[in-house]
């Protein structure tokens, strides 16, 4: 089976996904929102992990909260 990412207009995602699921196909996500949401979570974790591991540096909450 082959994956396809594309952009389609919010009234044809209904028509979009009946003729997928017609022909066989799977719908592996429609929030494009949800996606990106996770994979920054996924970051945020990563760069937490590399903070304990000494391999990144620490951040206070001044640094946070001050631009610079």
């Amino acid at each position: 089976m082959t994956t396809i990412t594309i952009k389609v207009p919010s009234k044809a995602k209904d028509k979009l996904s009946a003729f997928v699921k017609e022909v066989g196909g799977e719908i592996i996500s429609i929030h494009p929102k949800k996606n990106k949401l996770l994979e920054e979570i996924k970051k945020g974790l990563k760069e937490v992990k590399q903070i304990r591991e000494g391999k990144s540096p620490s951040y206070s909450m001044s640094d946070l909260f001050d631009e610079k």
